[in-house]
């Protein structure tokens, strides 16, 4: 399995969760209301996570798995129809296309991290580009009747419902607390 992340977005996550972790004694210390302080650093370090850190494509032999803010998507090979990089990347797949929250335009930096390395490559979004090309197998060409079998190739979508509602309502926390403050 080989792994792609941004890790210019990841590295600003570990920015601001360093931020709210100072920030919760630099609050106390100023003589804050100990209940409110924590909510905005926790608000921040959720966000850091969900936003910067948590995105990534993940490829196998048999799929590609995207990880985003909203959801999880994972694709066979066999229904990725076509790897475009004109505004990011974008995977156009049996069902339409899929915008990716992880390089969200051409010019993004990312690392690629095969299985078993832990070393990363840096690679332009083109290139990761052809790293995914390289998975999408060619255009069946049916020359007669259909086969009488056939295996199923299921793509699966779990979304992240209980993160976004998380981040809707520590948002409304932290902007209740930063009223209080």
């Amino acid at each position: 399995m080989s792994t792609v992340v941004a890790p210019r977005m990841r590295l600003f996550a570990v920015v601001l969760w360093a931020v709210a972790v100072v920030l919760v004694p630099l609050a106390l210390l100023t003589g804050g209301n100990p209940w409110l302080v924590p909510v905005p650093s926790v608000f921040t370090a959720f966000l850091a996570w969900a936003v910067l850190w948590r995105p990534r494509f993940e490829l196998t032999g048999d799929t590609l798995t995207i990880v985003d803010v909203r959801r999880t998507s994972t694709y066979p090979w066999r229904r990725v129809q076509e790897v475009r990089t004109k505004y990011g990347i974008e995977v156009v797949t049996t069902e339409g296309v899929r915008r990716t929250w992880l390089a969200t335009r051409p010019t993004a930096r990312l690392g690629l991290r095969r299985a078993g390395g832990r070393a990363t490559t840096a690679l332009d979004v083109p290139a990761v580009a052809d790293v995914l090309r390289a998975h999408v197998p060619a255009p069946v060409v049916h020359d007669g009747p259909p086969p009488a079998t056939v295996e199923a190739a299921t793509i699966t979508h779990r979304a992240h419902g209980w993160s976004v509602t998380a981040m809707i309502v520590l948002g409304i926390a932290a902007s209740m607390a930063a009223a209080q403050l």
